[in-house]
């Protein structure tokens, strides 16, 4: 006796009148279309906060080299000189 497949497995998925290749198709193009869109409105958005970060810092330091040498003094390493000796800073008991 041979197996036979029921005829409503036969049947292709079929959504809107469309088969189930064509809809996943459709669905993948439609999502990274959205993708592509949104990602060049955000860098867009990125470049324009690159350029008024770059005008508020020209503002600020109008200069030349006044920011460079501003950020080499803050990463420098700084000496402080105590004049008191440091068994009276660290209050041991």
């Amino acid at each position: 006796m041979e197996y036979k497949t029921p005829k409503v497995l036969e049947k292709k998925p079929v959504i809107a009148g469309f088969d189930l290749a064509t809809i996943v198709v459709i669905a993948v193009c439609s999502i990274l279309f959205l993708f592509t869109v949104f990602v060049s409105f955000l860098l867009s958005i990125v470049f324009i906060g690159i350029a008024v970060v770059f005008v508020k810092i020209q503002k600020k330091y109008p200069q030349k080299g006044q920011l460079s040498t501003l950020l080499k003094y803050n990463s420098s390493i700084k000496c402080v000189r105590i004049e008191q000796p440091l068994r009276s800073l660290l209050k041991t008991k």
